[in-house]
């Protein structure tokens, strides 16, 4: 059985993955359909860390998504417990604005 703990972790993580899938832009919902699609399958299946690659492979691919989309994804990651992933993020948004970013749940 699953301790009620776990469940809001998955729930929290969840809201995450959505809010940030909801920052895809336009364009990157056309290039990336694809990866959409399985985004949706895995977060179907509570495969939430599947779901984040797919996220990831849609940043990579369409190489026009924002740093609101990024910053969610780094919460995301950080709330599965994935600081190492988490810490990428961080280092990429630091890059991308230009100052140090850190990641707080």
């Amino acid at each position: 059985m699953v301790s009620d703990e776990l469940q809001k972790s998955w729930a929290r993580t969840t809201v995450f993955l959505r809010d940030a899938r909801s920052h895809i832009s336009e364009a990157g919902e056309g290039i990336c359909s694809d990866e959409i699609a399985e985004f949706e399958e895995y977060l179907a299946h509570n495969e939430l860390e599947l779901a984040l690659d797919m996220l990831d492979a849609v940043v990579e691919k369409s190489k026009i998504e924002t740093p609101q989309m990024v910053e969610i994804m780094a919460k995301a990651a950080l709330s599965m417990g994935l600081s190492d992933r988490s810490h990428e993020y961080d280092e990429h948004l630091s890059r991308w604005r230009g100052w140090k970013y850190q990641t707080k749940l």
